[in-house]
């Protein structure tokens, strides 16, 4: 994806953010932060591990949190492996613990590992934080370079 779509669709207000495509988010002020990457596509080395940030103002009182994380490859969404899909956990020692209330500001963050038998590509990634519903409270797409 070129750089000006993700410019003028994923601009976010915090300069230290990493630039992401909006797919469908229903959280407000949704920022994405990617260790040591600002602008796509992220350079993500293999035998590695890279820390996610989310914040956002929940839209929907929710009992559970789910992250759902997946790379395109070969037009085939293919989810992150090794990924413990229970987002609250996350959450357990922060200001914002599930259960969510709607309104509520959520700072989420996990690290996500980068195995040394990944091939190397270029590739889509989503990564989103799915509420009770399913409906995603965030959702951003960026391009990563494995190597």
């Amino acid at each position: 994806m070129n750089r000006s779509v993700f410019i003028l669709l994923g601009l976010v207000a915090s300069s230290y953010a990493t630039l992401f495509l909006d797919c469908g988010s229903q959280g407000t002020d949704v920022t994405m932060d990617v260790e040591g990457c600002t602008e796509p596509p992220c350079i993500l080395e293999r035998g590695s591990s890279y820390l996610v940030n989310f914040k956002y103002t929940s839209s929907v009182n929710t009992d559970s949190l789910t992250i759902s994380a997946t790379a395109n490859i070969g037009g085939i969404n293919v989810p992150w492996p090794d990924l413990d899909p229970n987002a609250c956990a996350q959450l357990e020692n922060s200001p914002t613990p599930c259960p969510i209330a709607a309104g509520s500001y959520v700072d989420w963050t996990m690290s996500a590992d980068v195995l040394a038998i990944y091939p190397t590509i270029e590739t889509l990634v989503t990564f989103q934080l799915l509420d009770a519903s399913g409906n995603p409270q965030t959702c951003a797409k960026l391009t990563a370079i494995i190597v």
